[in-house]
């Protein structure tokens, strides 16, 4: 399955907006009369997403920004016609289209997820609760008044792509986090120069900060692309924000969004002996890749590795499934 965004009437999208207003009819007697305008699900104040199997559509969902003439805050994300067809359902499609939304959303600089429900969908309900959305005090929108309307929002993690004005500060982290290795006698990684701005810049795409209360990112994460798989390039936390849990945001938030773009596996190397590096990412759920099963393009950063002054201490490469 590969989750994507489409625009609100795109003709796959609408086909299926049908089916759910059809559904709405079935359970409430009648559709879900709330205004929508394609124009609010538009980057980068909105999102529109289509998860496809082998082509096939099979769910969609969106996410607009609210004004406060909406009853709601600044920074809230409201989501919009969640819906997986019933011969795709109880296969994690709708948690998966719901996590992409929260990603979408969060990059975008939304702080939290809202939305409406009814008591006549108890299925939504307890894959909300089950997602960590929980019940609201703020009721909004055409059926605020409505006893059947029931209300959630979730907290979104501080994560946003990356930008140009970050790259500096990508440099300070990757600094200050290399430190703790001189504390084990691995010199030459603690001293070990960071990425140029440059070469940074090249990785915007598909680079990741975690910031602060001040939008400062105080942590980052790359990924490219190496044989096919989503490949960890860097993930750096700064020192005064290590042991937080920030890292295995960053890996998620990553894991997330290659599993939608349909990538197979999610690779990376590190020290094979350092606890913050192999045992740790083993807890994330990664494993050794054996030597007779390195991927060339696996064996070929492993070697640029050695040649920059990491041989004194074993390697490996790791892989995760997604």
């Amino acid at each position: 399955m590969q989750i994507e965004p489409r625009p609100f009437d795109d003709p796959d999208v609408r086909s299926l907006v049908d089916e759910v207003q059809a559904e709405y009819v079935r359970r409430y007697g009648g559709p879900d009369e709330t205004v929508l305008v394609p124009g609010e699900f538009a980057a980068p104040t909105g999102a529109f997403l289509l998860a496809h199997v082998h082509g096939r559509p099979v769910g969609i969902g969106g996410w607009r920004s609210p004004t406060r003439a909406h009853g709601l805050r600044d920074g809230d994300a409201e989501i919009k016609r969640m819906y997986v067809r019933a011969d795709a359902r109880r296969r994690g499609i709708a948690r998966r289209i719901l996590e992409a939304l929260e990603r979408s959303a969060s990059e975008s600089g939304r702080s939290r997820m809202v939305l409406e429900t009814g008591t006549a969908q108890p299925e939504a309900i307890a894959m909300y609760e089950t997602a960590g959305y929980t019940p609201m005090p703020e009721r909004y929108g055409r059926y605020a008044d409505e006893p059947s309307s029931l209300y959630y929002s979730k907290e979104l993690p501080p994560i946003r792509r990356a930008t140009d004005t970050d790259l500096r500060v990508l440099q300070e982290i990757e600094r200050s986090a290399g430190l703790v290795f001189a504390e084990i006698g691995m010199d030459a990684v603690a001293e070990d120069e960071p990425p140029t701005p440059d070469e940074l810049r090249a990785h915007l795409g598909r680079c990741w900060v975690w910031h602060d209360g001040d939008d400062r990112a105080v942590a980052y994460l790359i990924l490219d692309v190496v044989d096919g798989a989503a490949h960890i390039e860097q993930v750096s936390v700064h020192a005064d924000h290590a042991r937080r849990g920030i890292g295995r945001a960053l890996i998620e938030h990553a894991a997330g969004w290659a599993r939608d773009h349909g990538y197979p596996h999610l690779t990376l190397t590190t020290f094979r002996d350092v606890a913050w590096n192999a045992p740790y990412y083993t807890r994330l759920g990664f494993t050794v890749v054996d030597d007779a099963r390195l991927t060339p393009g696996l064996r070929r950063l492993l070697a640029e590795e050695s040649a920059r002054g990491f041989a004194s201490w074993p390697r490996v490469a790791m892989r995760r499934s997604l």
